[in-house]
């Protein structure tokens, strides 16, 4: 599994557009490349739709849409070809971010995610016998453990979590109430349910984590459920809850099995450091990386079969996760947690990679995409924000020329001069940038698919303006 990283996506005939010296094979997923950096399809439709050039065309032909991409679009893969060329893509903080944005996406779109299961007639009439209960029942979320200790304490002793107002829906702790729940709910996560069906009225459970939250279970009232249609007019919707609570069941089963195949240590003797060197502001907290020591940064926390998350990389992703939480302190059990989900990401990660697994176009299509806009981003900053630089003299200069549009003297609006001045010169040396790569570059278009893709967009407007009411 060496390099895994380095070689997945080739493994999944995701192109890392690593040579850029010369002109590659046109890839038909692409309606414009340059080189080998291209434009896929369905990128381009999902931000061609976002805009007013799209929502003010009644139809479209090819020579529309490449008018568009050539005027918006191209000016942006122009940039990214280059920061291929000059080698940005193997800067560690893009790679970095790429490293874990593969893991998470590659793990998410896992077969187990989403595979249909085989149900037997004996499974589907079982689950519908536990469709003989309603229940009343309040959960409480939480997403600290210091938070879910608190809560916890208080719901014990009969203190009550008040519903979110208007506009905190998204607050912790966040009280959900649900009446004439049934089990196999499929908006409440399985390990939830599975304990509520165990509960008596009146009882409140253990904390319950889940991907970066923890549930309190208030079950408020069980009753027999008169209302039962018959198994067959339910049937569809019985089918669907029970794929859901049989892919959790079975992803659990496969974790345990990748666990055994790869191997996974989790080095919880960091953490300690990792707890000492955490600040907070505002109910907001952060593992501050100047508090440890570089030593201790390099040292592995994860090892998942030949491959090593060190404590540097691990706190970068910890402290991402840790922007949504609502806590002044940081406890062993949320760091433990996040570890093991950091760990099982990972098996399922690298299950997909091994196995070859077919990826969704729409899943390329984001691996693709993010690397681009994180090159792209990189560019913009190092090799135009970063200098252009405006200078007293080059602001009062600016200000003489243009003194009728500035109602005040140089002294009061110079921040204003400045930033005015700045924005154009970006702009300056962005075209100059891009006129420059033009020459530089060839720039190829998919007539064919432009064709079919102006033929779709037309049919779709044609489609929705004869649904529109007429007024």
């Amino acid at each position: 599994m060496k390099n895994l990283l380095t070689i997945a996506l080739p493994l999944l005939t995701i192109f890392i557009f690593l040579d850029c010296a010369k002109q590659e094979p046109f890839d038909n997923a692409n309606v414009m490349q340059i080189n080998n950096v291209g434009l896929r399809r369905d990128v381009f439709v999902r931000r061609y739709k976002m805009t007013s050039a799209y929502g003010q065309q009644k139809s479209f032909t090819p020579a529309v849409l490449r008018e568009f991409i050539a005027t918006v679009l191209e000016p942006d893969y122009l940039l990214i070809q280059n920061a291929y060329d000059k080698g940005m893509h193997k800067d560690p903080d893009i790679q970095q971010k790429m490293r874990d944005y593969k893991i998470n996406t590659l793990a998410n779109s896992h077969p187990i995610k989403s595979k249909v299961l085989e149900i037997s007639s004996a499974q589907l009439h079982e689950f519908y016998q536990k469709k003989s209960f309603l229940y009343d029942v309040d959960l409480v979320l939480t997403n600290s453990w210091m938070m879910t200790e608190e809560t916890h304490r208080h719901i014990i002793a009969g203190g009550k979590i008040e519903p979110p107002r208007e506009g905190r829906e998204f607050t912790f702790p966040r009280l959900q109430q649900y009446r004439d729940l049934t089990f196999g709910q499929m908006t409440i996560h399985p390990a939830v349910l599975e304990r509520m069906e165990k509960m008596q009225p009146g009882e409140v459970s253990d904390p319950i984590y889940n991907s970066g939250m923890w549930t309190i279970i208030a079950l408020q009232r069980k009753r027999a459920n008169r209302a039962l249609q018959p198994l067959h007019t339910m049937e569809k919707t019985l089918l669907a809850e029970l794929q859901g609570l049989l892919r959790y069941r079975q992803q659990i089963q496969l974790l345990d099995e990748l666990k055994k195949k790869y191997g996974v240590e989790i080095h919880s003797e960091y953490y300690p450091a990792i707890i000492s060197a955490h600040v907070s502001r505002e109910n907001r907290g952060w593992i501050d990386k100047t508090k440890l020591d570089d030593a201790d940064l390099q040292q592995t926390l994860i090892r998942v079969g030949d491959e090593a998350i060190t404590v540097e990389n691990f706190i970068t992703d910890l402290n991402l996760a840790l922007q949504n939480v609502q806590s002044r302190q940081i406890a062993d059990k949320d760091i433990q947690h996040f570890a093991d989900d950091y760990a099982n990401q990972y098996l399922l990660y690298l299950d997909v990679v091994h196995n070859d697994f077919l990826l969704d176009e729409l899943v390329v299509d984001r691996l693709v995409n993010k690397e681009h806009r994180l090159l792209l981003s990189h560019y913009l900053k190092t090799e135009i924000a970063d200098r252009v630089v405006i200078s007293d003299d080059d602001a009062r200069e600016y200000y003489q020329k243009t003194t009728d549009r500035w109602q005040a003297s140089f002294d009061k609006v110079s921040n204003s001069v400045k930033g005015e001045l700045r924005n154009q010169r970006l702009q300056e040396k962005r075209q100059e940038i891009v006129d420059a790569l033009r020459k530089k570059y060839a720039v190829r278009y998919n007539d064919a698919l432009l064709s079919d893709l102006a033929e779709q967009l037309t049919a779709e407007k044609s489609a929705q303006a004869q649904t529109e009411p007429r007024i």
